[in-house]
């Protein structure tokens, strides 16, 4: 028997903001009694918002990320490892990663089968979900195909068919990626399910459509999904003190937090006097322009052993709160697919139009607009540096964009000798994971 666990902490189908009790003795339902009702079917979906938004997926991997590229350091003798691109294949937290990821998508692959058996829910609350669950999945691999190349692509519940999976080829994963959010944007409304940004509509599947492919080297495709977003009219640019608040006009899609502070807050801002364990690394504070309004707001310092370091504070809040200045993780937001736009551009020799969806990234940050280019290597280095200043710490998109410019063994070669080594470009498959599933390969350069 199936079992979907109902979350107790759910979004109510009322407002996100409210909470659901769905009534079990145990916190688990069959999949009959779950799809058996809106109000508990619900619960499940909201389930895999709450699974992607534990410590282990976009939290500690955006810090992980930051470190074994070149935005992040360590004050922690275990990190260190990341840093130095020397990661064993036995490593505990990269375990907790991966396994992490493919919780979400059994979550989303119970909830899609749940679904399509059910006679009982109302038809359109089941295309809703339908689709929230397909760009979850596709959330999920993105991540999964970008920190470790060729991975098992599983879209079934059934152990049998899920305990000895092979590692798929990442193009054809890319493929199934856009499939899904394709059918994403059919099935999603343009509306949100609630009164806030905390669950996908149809601007957040072309949001993150617009993201995979740019990555998946589809540039046609990625302009046309950013503009898409671009011309909906449903969000805007804001000042970067207010860009990761809970109502942030930026949000295309945000996690609901309970208490209203995230995870990356408590990780990276020092509590009262203390030191950082994640601080930022030189080369990331000194990467921003004079009189960028980014470096002002998202960046503060404390004093460690005699020296001054750096860390992230984009995220202000370490604690609860419950007024006005509560935040909520950050997916998706506005200012990237200006930068996706840019990219795509460039990539299509449109220089004209790269610079001018830069400079309105630069105007909200206090800078000045960029000289105009004639050729794509400058225009990608205005890219690749205007996407740092922006991104920075947000779910490894640093990591992602060096390997996507192809750029990351000039870059970390230059910052990391004697430690980075081409094949660190990928994390290695765990060895818990192997030990299980013999048919799991490793990734060059682990043993």
């Amino acid at each position: 028997m199936r079992y979907v666990r109902i979350i107790l902490l759910a979004l109510s189908l009322v407002s996100c903001r409210k909470l659901l009790t769905v009534s079990t003795p145990d916190s688990e339902q069959s999949a009959d009694d779950v799809f058996s009702e809106d109000a508990s079917a619900d619960a499940a979906v909201a389930d895999i918002y709450y699974t992607m938004g534990m410590y282990y997926n976009g939290n500690l991997l955006s810090v992980i990320n930051g470190m074994t590229g070149d935005e992040g350091g360590t004050l922690n003798a275990y990190y260190q490892r990341y840093v130095n691109n020397s990661i064993p294949s036995d490593d505990a937290q990269i375990n907790l990663i991966w396994k992490a990821y493919y919780k979400a998508i059994y979550r989303c692959n119970s909830v899609m089968e749940g679904l399509s058996q059910s006679t009982k829910l109302s038809p359109e609350r089941v295309q809703q979900w339908t689709g929230e669950a397909k760009f979850m999945r596709a959330l999920c691999y993105y991540y999964l195909v970008n920190c470790w190349g060729d991975v098992p692509y599983i879209t079934t519940t059934d152990v049998d068919q899920t305990a000895l999976a092979y590692r798929m080829r990442t193009d054809s994963i890319y493929a199934w990626m856009q499939q899904d959010l394709l059918s994403a944007i059919n099935l999603l409304s343009e509306k949100y399910p609630g009164a806030e940004h905390v669950r996908a509509n149809k601007w957040a599947a072309m949001a993150l459509l617009a993201r995979v492919a740019l990555q998946g080297g589809d540039a046609a495709k990625a302009e046309y999904y950013a503009s898409q977003v671009i011309d909906a009219g449903m969000y805007r640019l804001c000042v970067p003190d207010s860009a990761f608040l809970y109502n942030s006009p930026q949000a295309i899609l945000q996690i609901w937090t309970s208490e209203g502070y995230t995870l990356p807050g408590q990780m990276f801002i020092p509590l009262d006097d203390d030191a950082s364990y994640y601080p930022l690394s030189a080369d990331m504070v000194a990467a921003f322009e004079n009189g960028d309004q980014r470096r002002a707001s998202w960046i503060r310092s404390f004093v460690y052993g005699g020296g001054t370091y750096y860390y992230p504070y984009k995220y202000k809040k370490r604690g609860a709160t419950t007024g006005e200045d509560k935040e909520y993780l950050m997916v998706l937001r506005f200012a990237e697919q200006y930068l996706i736009r840019a990219e795509a551009r460039a990539q299509q020799d449109n220089y004209t139009g790269a610079i001018a969806d830069l400079d309105v990234i630069r105007a909200g940050a206090g800078l000045t607009a960029l000289d105009i280019v004639n050729d794509r290597a400058h225009c990608m280095a205005a890219l690749a540096q205007e996407r740092r200043a922006e991104l920075f710490c947000e779910w490894g998109d640093r990591w992602f964009t060096l390997q996507r410019m192809g750029t990351m063994s000039q870059v970390l070669g230059a910052l990391k000798p004697g430690f980075w080594k081409d094949w660190a470009a990928y994390y290695p498959i765990p060895q818990q994971e192997r030990d299980k599933d013999p048919n799991l390969t490793q990734n060059p350069g682990y043993q």
